[in-house]
């Protein structure tokens, strides 16, 4: 056990599972985020008034407040604080802390007494209380506590500004369902789940943007990649990994003529459009010889998925840049400047030129009686 505070429970809100969710200080993340640079397999528990115990996932969070999200059965006697309920601050200035031992499941509690401007004095309080809440002494709730400053006074967050926060985190009112439509409220972090750190820097270098909090810890998955491996794969000359093919029964390479092969790997780059600093699309395109375009610099044809609209997609999104790659490090930057949406074409040329390259004649006909194989370049390469 690493670190200890308490928390209150809060309205599920709108959704489409029944969460059990628990709000509580921010100093719950920065524990958290400190100690999983010792092990990134961390976990989250719940104790509750019985002294049983729930599996939590630490979700949404901002300067002051953190979300504690259990899916597990709702167990008796959580019951939600009310947050539209109006309780005005005793004007008398008295108040008590509660908090949750860990050990035992026992109630904790200490008065104090309100010093103005968030703040609350006591004749002692310790860390067990962050995240705990405030009442009155009709047992009214009242707040919750944020911030220890010394063994003898507090912050804390009133019912009506906790309310408010909870509207800003979209957990009473969310704006959307839809994964694609979700960005987190301005101001608002989400934690990268214990046990996931690999795969959300892996999303975020091949620039897909990161999944809304609790996804991965349900399995969620990453679809309409279209960047499945297939075939046999083959490396450039020094490529600095090694290559296996587990999957493949179909070896091809080797059967074609080695000019072939050479030509082929000078001729095919890989594409991706962005959206800003988020990868709308990636695929594969082929370097060809454009009529009249003698000494000017190379044109790529490939897939107009790579520029349509994912609003409209008998349009295209003139937002999108796009970067093309040649490998082993070769990059430039790509415009439109032909498509045919319901051919799925399109036509993209470089700002710059590329060494090289070997691009193909198109118009040449070929024999299409013969075999053919399908060539890609791995997106991830």
């Amino acid at each position: 056990m690493l670190f200890v505070c308490s928390g209150v429970a809060v309205p599920p809100g709108s959704t489409r599972l029944e969460p059990t969710r628990f709000l509580t200080s921010r100093r719950l993340v920065v524990e958290f985020e400190k100690y999983r640079n010792l092990d990134d397999k961390l976990r989250i528990e719940v104790c509750l008034r019985d002294n049983s115990h729930m599996d939590g996932l630490l979700g949404l969070y901002d300067a002051d407040i953190a979300i504690v999200t259990s899916c597990d059965d709702t167990p008796y006697g959580v019951c939600p604080v009310d947050l539209d309920r109006q309780a005005s601050l005793p004007s008398d200035g008295q108040i008590i802390a509660a908090a949750r031992a860990f050990g035992s499941g026992r109630l904790m509690v200490t008065p104090g007494l309100l010093t103005g401007d968030g703040h609350a004095s006591w004749t002692q309080i310790t860390e067990a209380a962050l995240g705990g809440p405030l009442v009155d002494h009709d047992g009214k709730f009242l707040g919750v506590n944020l911030h220890i400053d010394t063994a003898e006074s507090s912050f804390f967050l009133p019912l009506t500004a906790l309310r408010e926060r909870l509207k800003h985190f979209q957990i009473l009112n969310p704006k959307t369902m839809d994964f694609r439509g979700y960005s987190l409220p301005a101001g608002v972090s989400s934690i990268i789940p214990s046990g996931f750190w690999r795969r959300i820097k892996w999303l975020e270098s091949v620039g897909y943007s990161v999944p809304p909090p609790l996804v991965l810890e349900f399995n969620g998955e990453l679809l309409e990649r279209f960047e499945d491996e297939f075939g046999e794969l083959l490396a450039w000359k020094a490529y600095p990994y090694p290559v296996s093919n587990p999957g493949s029964t179909e070896y091809v390479w080797a059967l074609l003529p080695r000019d072939v092969v050479r030509n082929i790997s000078r001729s095919v780059v890989k594409l991706a459009s962005f959206n800003g600093s988020v990868r709308y699309f990636a695929c594969t395109g082929l370097l060809i010889k454009w009529p009249g375009t003698k000494g000017m610099r190379p044109i790529i044809l490939t897939s107009a998925s790579l520029v349509r609209s994912p609003d409209d997609h008998f349009k295209i999104d003139n937002n999108l840049t796009i970067d093309v790659f040649l490998p082993p490090g070769q990059h430039a930057k790509g415009t439109w400047v032909f498509y045919h949406l319901n051919s799925n074409i399109a036509i993209i040329s470089l700002e710059k030129g590329m060494r090289g390259i070997c691009p193909v004649d198109i118009c040449r006909e070929g024999d299409l009686s013969k075999p053919v194989v399908a060539i890609a370049r791995q997106i991830e390469e």
